[in-house]
């Protein structure tokens, strides 16, 4: 809303603005219990409309555990995350507010009690959806579209039934027949799939023959006679154009190069451009390979010497290079329950990153859909995160964070990963965290902030139950030394991958 100040100064102010109307909830009579009908609804199931299907035989509490299902949830994993009711409401909000789902629809609702509809279109408003319930049994749906229209009043000792008080507020309510439905509610477009010819439209950076494992120095001579003249061609021409882009970075970051033999800005600021830019987010390994030799090459010529110990990783070392959370991890994570276990697990595997260091991570750090991590700046927190942050002149060390106004730099994550993340920051919102507060915190007690021990155990837990084994969370001696023990690592992205970083000269680049 809209309002002035005494001083004349407009200001548009989210609190001053009215409340938002109630979604209408759409109820279709289907009083002949048409079996097209369930088929029609099979087929508008999609990410962005979700149809949820009541067990008949269930508590009042168990409606929750089938809108979770219907939300892509593993049915079978539902009723052992350890949440209870309230915390499973959230976190249905939270996962359908994160799919920006547009329509919820429940089949048989005439099984349903009016406690039940209204929990519903309490769900439609908090997700700001449309709820459609299809009424498959006999009988008169005109008291459950009272109760829904008069927000339960109708349904309270000594209100007049049927009645709604003068003044009060209502939520819509539309009743419509199958052929409406059919009209108002169309089936999507078929999916159309036109095959492509062998040379059209293809990708040349996920399609590279096997390259030679020699190391920086000799690759491109043994590219030069292990491949055809053409492919050796493109591959030159993609070694040439990496090259140039690191010569832009170590530009960039002439001045962390300057700091001495350690260099720890600067492993900083390359490790985050390898898994970020350039190592992490290629179409495929040996696209990787390609990349990291001619970044190898770039830097040892500005005094800087990266190494690999490819045979740590086995006989395909090229594909550990790309980051490890692929689209398939994020579909088995799609399916937990918890909002909190799928970020955590997302952020650190991610980053290859214990989470001891995830405790200053406040709700403002993340883009509100997830896409982005915005990381403090001060030197006591996140060293093995980006470096190369502009430092803000009016920062307060109590804030434990900066602004999105006040950074110039950002983590990007996965568009896949995305919709996980967000639906935690939709669910520590529903908390009341505000920006201020941990964006990971007690899933018990959400005043409380989360416990190093506890966020191990649940990505622990988390990657058990998904396939994945990350070796830096291992309770025993890990087999990558300064991953996950001790202080703040520099580099756990590039030392999970067998890459470390020497610089050769004091005096750097300009030797």
């Amino acid at each position: 809303m809209t309002g002035v100040l005494p001083t004349g100064e407009v200001i548009d102010d989210p609190a001053a603005r009215p409340p938002e109307p109630h979604r209408t909830v759409y109820v279709v009579i289907d009083g002949n219990d048409d079996p097209n009908l369930s088929r029609r609804l099979a087929a508008l199931e999609a990410p962005e409309r979700i149809v949820v299907r009541p067990n008949p035989v269930r508590s009042a509490n168990d409606l929750v555990w089938d809108v979770l299902a219907g939300a892509g949830k593993n049915p079978a994993a539902v009723r052992t995350c350890r949440l209870s009711i309230a915390d499973a409401w959230k976190a249905a909000t939270a996962w359908i507010t994160a799919a920006r789902v547009t329509d919820i629809l429940i089949e048989r609702a005439h099984r349903l009690t009016h406690r039940e509809a209204l929990q519903l279109a309490e769900l439609a408003d908090q997700t700001n959806a449309d709820l459609w319930l299809i009424w498959s049994g006999g009988g008169d749906p005109a008291r459950m579209c009272n109760a829904i229209e008069s927000l339960g009043r109708s349904e309270r000792k000594g209100a007049a039934r049927g009645r709604i008080p003068f003044g009060a507020p209502h939520r819509p309510v539309r009743a419509m027949g199958g052929d409406t439905f059919e009209r108002v509610l169309p089936l999507p477009a078929p999916a159309v799939s036109l095959p492509l010819n062998p040379d059209e439209y293809a990708d040349p950076d996920a399609d590279w023959p096997a390259l030679p494992t020699a190391d920086f120095p000799l690759f491109l001579a043994a590219c030069r006679r292990q491949l055809a003249g053409d492919t050796f061609d493109q591959l030159h021409l993609a070694y040439r154009t990496e090259a140039q882009a690191t010569d832009a970075f170590v530009r960039r970051h002439r001045n962390h190069l300057a700091e001495g033999r350690t260099g720890n800005a600067f492993k900083q600021a390359l490790n985050a451009y390898l898994r970020d830019e350039r190592l992490g987010p290629a179409a495929s390994g040996r696209l990787a390979l390609i990349r990291l030799r001619a970044i190898q090459a770039s830097l040892f010529i500005q005094g800087v010497l990266l190494r690999w110990q490819s045979r740590a990783l086995g006989p395909a070392a090229a594909d550990q290079l790309t980051t490890w959370l692929t689209p398939g991890i994020c579909r088995a994570l799609r399916a937990t329950v918890s909002t909190h276990a799928a970020a955590v697990t997302v952020i650190s595997l991610h980053l290859t990153a214990a989470p001891d260091r995830f405790s200053h991570l406040l709700c403002r750090n993340l883009d509100e859909h997830g896409h982005y991590l915005y990381l403090p700046t001060f030197p006591d927190a996140a060293a093995y995160l980006r470096a190369d942050w502009a430092h803000e002149i009016d920062r307060r060390h109590q804030d434990e964070s900066p602004s999105y106004a006040h950074t110039t730099g950002k983590t990007p994550l996965p568009p896949y990963a995305a919709e996980l993340l967000a639906a935690h920051l939709a669910h520590r919102r529903a908390d009341g965290s505000g920006t201020r507060r941990r964006y990971f915190a007690d899933p018990k007690n959400p005043t409380l902030d989360a416990s190093d021990r506890a966020l191990v155990e649940t990505i622990g837990r988390t990657c058990r139950r998904i396939g994945v084994n990350p070796f830096w969370l291992h309770r025993g001696m890990c087999e990558v030394a300064g991953i996950g023990a001790g202080p703040a690592p520099l580099t756990d992205w590039m030392a999970a991958r067998r890459l470390d970083v020497v610089i050769l000269s004091d005096e750097g680049p300009d030797r």
